[in-house]
């Protein structure tokens, strides 16, 4: 079985995506430790 695509284009959108993805996904994650950071100062 080849590779689903050769279109290089694609394969860098389709990276691109995924890296972008990553990176929001971890920008959310650390909004959410700081909501319920426990060390924080009141």
């Amino acid at each position: 079985m080849g590779p689903v695509t050769t279109n290089p284009w694609l394969i860098a959108v389709i990276n691109m995506v995924i890296v972008f993805g990553v990176l929001i996904a971890l920008g959310v994650l650390m909004s959410m430790i700081q909501v319920v950071d426990p060390t924080k100062n009141h």
